[in-house]
């Protein structure tokens, strides 16, 4: 295929996959399911949730890797793997496990927009987690942007919620909300360092498909023993589809193809170009994913949220221009120290 209608085909999929991806994460969250107007009734199940992304993320990951072994069978094998590198991904499997659970029920306190601009500060957990726990030094450009996107969402947050975003969120706990969001993007921080650790250790015996196969098996185990011994969300669902019908399930299958389809767009690019065009296309998706909410489901920012909301893009862009012109690279800006 020419390459630049593969590029266009995997920015379309990476646009239309996370950015219908985010307004149904932001749906099942707000949303009022019940079929009767007396008592209105919100889908709250983010195991449940996870559990059915996690299947999508198997069968879809799955089948693109059986595609590719066809092509060369030699992917066909699971790569031998020392036990360490087994226990980095198993680790990693435990943190998706409770990282994005976490992040969704912080929606119950947060607002969606707050919700998407703190997601947007994952370098900063990231940058945390590989000095702490792998002695790696980054350049002062990288901590301008840290500091930029960090000041952006504390702006936004004390900048105030307007009246409609406030009502929403009224029988919340801000403060949890906000103490879940810190500890899922510590989480994702440790995913994304060790995920990093993987790719550079095992010196391309773990590709993408591969990746994403084996997290999302271990996260399924991982998440449907604990719903199973530890909550009664398979219950309450149940119960909820007795009572409302299918259309929060609807939803949830919507939601988990979106995802599974977006993560294999995301490998594809990774595979066929690099990850500058991957960085060019997927922090344009944030943004879009952001003024989608704000359009779709009715956000009002005051002035200060509106500053918070550019200094976050600002500290985005600061991030990736030098990448997209290719005036740095991480071989010669990141220097690593082994500990």
């Amino acid at each position: 295929m020419n390459r630049h209608l593969l590029l266009l085909l995997c920015a379309a999929s990476i646009y239309a996959s996370f950015l219908s991806w985010a307004y149904l994460q932001e749906k099942l969250s707000s949303s009022n399911y019940s079929i009767s107007d007396l008592t209105p009734e919100h889908f709250h199940a983010p195991y449940f949730i996870n559990i059915i992304q996690c299947c999508c993320c198997i069968l879809v990951g799955g089948s693109y890797l059986l595609y590719k072994t066809r092509r060369d069978p030699t992917l066909a094998l699971i790569p031998s793997l020392p036990l360490k590198t087994w226990a980095i991904l198993y680790a990693i499997s435990v943190s998706q496990s409770i990282s994005s659970p976490l992040g969704y029920m912080s929606l119950s306190h947060v607002d969606y927009v707050l919700f998407l601009l703190a997601k947007s500060c994952k370098l900063i957990p990231v940058m945390l987690v590989h000095y702490v726990a792998f002695g790696t030094i980054y350049p002062r450009s990288k901590y301008i942007v840290a500091a930029t996107v960090t000041i952006g969402v504390v702006i936004f947050t004390i900048g105030g919620y307007s009246a409609k975003a406030t009502s929403s969120t009224k029988s919340g706990n801000i403060t949890l909300g906000m103490a879940m969001l810190c500890g899922s993007l510590l989480l994702d921080g440790f995913t994304n360092s060790a995920q990093d650790v993987i790719f550079k250790t095992t010196n391309g015996k773990i590709t993408g498909s591969h990746l994403m196969t084996i997290l999302n098996i271990f996260t399924l185990t991982n998440l449907t023993l604990y719903t199973t011994l530890c909550t009664n969300q398979f219950t309450y669902v149940r119960e909820f589809v007795s009572r409302n019908g299918p259309a929060a399930l609807v939803d949830v299958a919507k939601f988990a193809a979106c995802g599974a389809l977006g993560q294999v767009s995301i490998f594809i690019t990774l595979e066929k170009f690099n990850s500058v065009v991957l960085i060019t296309v997927t922090v344009t998706r944030k943004m879009l994913s952001m003024v989608l909410s704000v359009v779709l489901f009715g956000h009002v920012l005051n002035w200060k949220q509106w500053v918070g909301l550019i200094l976050v893009f600002a500290g985005i862009g600061l991030e990736s221009l030098p990448k997209i012109f290719k005036s740095a690279t991480p071989e010669t800006k990141v220097k690593a120290k082994t500990v």
